[in-house]
């Protein structure tokens, strides 16, 4: 593939990263359905009410255990690992699943352009890569960091790890994801971050993190001038990140 050209309205307003971070369930992968219905099953099973994508989304928070909680399971009578497990049985049997339109086109062009690119994510490690094989994407990405379970706890340590190799600074390194969590993650590590609304949490989460929201990753590579973009969810100003946090 040919080198891509930037088509920025205003050059230099926002210069190329260095280095992208992606989350994967809700951002690269359209997998919210397939969540929704491996959460209801378990809801049913259980005798509690389900939830529709739009209830997900307004209560989805990590840890994932807050999640459960927050639509009335009984965390102290189950045994998580067990609950865990049968959730993402359900989650890799569902046929809903699949990357978001753009996907790959925004790969490509993002990778032509020489970005590097990692993965990121709270799900676990093993199943993250058979997905980004499945969908022949693993050959886009750096590093490819997951859980070593499938509880979907925080990210932020393996953030640490997944920096250190990046190497800083890292003000041309952008976290793109979408949910809250992703913003925290990017906090932490002292980057950017970049959020896409029609994933996991509503477009009113996001938008109250102060930091760019765009409607889907189609618009990830205009975003920064390489094609042409459509406009933002929000547009705010993108101040200098934090420093990380020392541990």
């Amino acid at each position: 593939m040919p080198a891509m050209q930037r088509k920025d309205p205003n050059p230099g307003s926002r210069p190329l990263p260095r280095h992208i971070v992606w989350d994967w369930n809700g951002t690269l992968q359209n997998d919210v359905q397939a969540a929704v219905n491996g959460i209801n099953r378990l809801l049913a099973q259980r005798g509690l009410p389900t939830v529709d994508i739009d209830r997900h989304r307004r209560v989805f928070s990590f840890p994932v255990r807050d999640y459960y909680t927050a639509l009335g399971f009984k965390l102290e009578q189950e045994d998580w690992t067990r609950l865990s497990r049968d959730f993402i049985d359900a989650f890799l049997a569902d046929e809903s699943r699949g990357l978001f339109h753009g996907t790959r086109p925004a790969l490509e062009t993002l990778h032509a352009s020489g970005v590097a690119m990692s993965v990121l994510s709270a799900s676990e490690q093993s199943t993250l890569e058979a997905s980004l094989d499945g969908h022949g994407l693993r050959r886009f990405f750096v590093e490819v960091k997951g859980l070593d379970n499938h509880g979907a706890a925080s990210k932020v340590h393996l953030a640490e790890d997944l920096f250190t190799r990046i190497g800083g600074p890292f003000d041309d390194v952008w976290l793109v994801g979408d949910t809250t969590h992703d913003k925290e993650v990017a906090d932490a590590a002292g980057c950017n971050c970049l959020l896409l609304a029609g994933g996991y949490q509503s477009q009113e989460r996001l938008l109250a993190c102060g930091c760019p929201v765009l409607e889907s990753v189609a618009d990830v590579p205009g975003f920064f001038g390489i094609v042409p973009s459509a406009p933002l969810v929000a547009e705010i100003s993108v101040e200098a990140p934090t420093s990380p946090r020392q541990t």
